[in-house]
């Protein structure tokens, strides 16, 4: 079975959302609207990408026109997640806590521009 660049993005996307997960963990919001979206982001992905990327090492892909709503969806999702945890990791002082943070935020817009590559090259028919 060959390695195709749409794997390696999904796989890389995979690990950057375990890794704002884990980070996530580390830097808790303790605020409801910031904490939930990013809950959601990270730890939704991470099973729809679980899903995805098992269906694609069996073989057996989703339909392209729902990996697209995915990828645009997840790209949405991270991006606001990231802006609004650098929105509020900003206005605190040098410590572990904001480093976690704003590792997470960076990580996550990272992600959704990962996941708005993914889209296009989905889009494209590029496999």
């Amino acid at each position: 079975m060959a390695v195709s660049r749409l794997s390696i993005i999904k796989f890389l996307e995979l690990a950057i959302a375990v890794a704002c997960f884990g980070l996530h963990y580390q830097s808790n919001l303790k605020l409801y609207s910031e904490d939930t979206i990013s809950a959601v982001a990270f730890g939704g992905y991470i099973i729809i990408l679980c899903g995805g990327f098992a269906g694609h090492l069996m073989s057996t892909p989703i339909n392209r026109r729902i990996d697209i709503f995915f990828c645009l969806v997840g790209c949405a999702i991270f991006i606001a997640a990231g802006a609004m945890n650098i929105d509020h990791y900003r206005h605190y002082g040098n410590s572990e806590w904001r480093n976690y943070g704003l590792a997470k935020s960076s990580l996550a817009i990272v992600n959704g521009a990962l996941f708005l590559l993914d889209s296009l090259l989905t889009w494209r028919g590029d496999f």
